[in-house]
């Protein structure tokens, strides 16, 4: 049996519809323990932040969201494709559906209000295609990213992909481990839509040892090795070379 824990999320009083739904999907399942947690008026990202923190200790977590507020739309969208925690939008597709039926436009209530048009689902369409193809290293991926991303673990490419997806641009990461893992397609693509990410051996190494902590490993591992990372490192300055793509050092750099 799972315990599973949800989180029903509004910027108002009103639960009646996410919780109808939820419940519903959650009755196909039966044998395991759902916690349904209502939260009402959500009404700015960090209390967003609050709950998307909360629902991060937990692995078996969902967020249900209903909202018209931008910044706490944005945000549960993002952190959760970050932390990779469920969540689902509960008014969007309702909304974009009806404007497909009756070829209107949604009309919106005040200047605070986000708008569920071609640029907002060309954004979701360009979030997904990154979840998707994250370490993907299939051709038809590689040829449709605008931008494919290549580098050693924690180099900062997933939140990287994220961060440009958010700005509609398609992107493909590629992890450099050994040859074995580099796609052959990546040297068939345009240099000019590949970039290298690289970074300091001795920075990869506070961050590795971190996630190790995070994870509960603890001691010096093969992956968190000082020794190991500036081997990692030298392979992909390699492949980088081969590719004669250009190459960005992110140690001392936030993803924006």
């Amino acid at each position: 049996m799972m315990g599973v824990k949800i989180y029903i999320v509004s910027d108002s009083l009103s639960f009646l519809a996410p919780e109808s739904i939820i419940r519903l999907a959650a009755s196909h399942f039966d044998g395991n323990d759902f916690e349904i947690i209502k939260i009402p008026n959500v009404k700015n990202s960090k209390k967003a932040l609050e709950i998307i923190n909360a629902a991060k200790e937990n692995k078996s977590s969902l967020i249900v969201f209903s909202t018209i507020l931008v910044e706490v739309r944005d945000l549960f969208i993002l952190k959760c494709l970050e932390y990779i925690i469920q969540c689902i939008d509960i008014l969007s597709n309702g909304v974009k559906a009806l404007g497909k039926i009756l070829k209107e436009s949604p009309v919106y209530l005040s200047k605070g209000t986000w708008q569920l048009n071609d640029e907002y689902f060309n954004k979701i369409h360009t979030i997904e295609f990154v979840i998707n193809n994250d370490d993907g290293k299939s051709l038809s991926a590689l040829q449709k990213a605008d931008i494919v991303l290549i580098g050693i673990s924690r180099t900062s490419k997933t939140p990287l992909s994220i961060h440009l997806a958010y700005h509609n641009f398609f992107v493909a990461n590629i992890l450099l481990v050994s040859e074995a893992t580099v796609p052959k397609h990546l040297f068939e693509l345009s240099s000019k839509k590949i970039i290298g990410l690289t970074i300091s051996p001795y920075r990869l190494n506070e961050i590795r040892t971190e996630r190790n902590a995070y994870m509960g490993v603890l001691g010096n591992t093969s992956y968190s090795s000082l020794i190991n990372i500036i081997e990692e490192l030298e392979f992909a300055c390699k492949v980088m070379k081969k590719i004669d793509c250009p190459v960005i050092d992110v140690s001392n750099m936030a993803v924006e």
